[in-house]
């Protein structure tokens, strides 16, 4: 029964983290629409809502289970992953992982154990 609850608190985790990117995106969008948008900036952009998103979902998971927080950190940031290169495939983008992809995965990973370690401590 434990694992089930933490399966769901992971899938909260990821399901937050992806409302927070929906927010962020709108809010860029919105800024894009009155300025320049410059394509370098775009993807660093990219690169912080994923980062930030994914800090958020594994720190709520992690708070919600209360144990092994760098793992639970991970999960939530190999689910984000997965999802959003699922819907970028399903969008017509395909599988076709960049070298910014790969920097952009192991970003997530890397925050997302971090933030789940620190989301156990805090």
């Amino acid at each position: 029964m434990e694992e089930k609850g933490s399966i769901i608190c992971i899938g909260q985790g990821v399901v937050r983290g992806f409302f927070l990117t929906l927010a962020l995106l709108i809010i860029y969008a919105i800024v894009t629409y009155f300025l320049k948008s410059n394509p370098k900036i775009d993807s660093i952009y990219f690169v912080v809502i994923t980062a930030f998103s994914v800090m958020y979902g594994s720190i709520y998971s992690v708070k919600k289970i209360q144990k092994r927080g760098w793992l639970i950190g991970l999960t939530v940031a190999i689910v984000y992953m997965l999802v959003v290169f699922l819907v970028s495939a399903v969008n017509g983008r395909g599988f076709d992982i960049s070298s910014y992809g790969i920097l952009r995965i192991a970003l997530a990973l890397f925050v997302g154990t971090l933030s789940g370690m620190l989301g156990i401590n805090i």
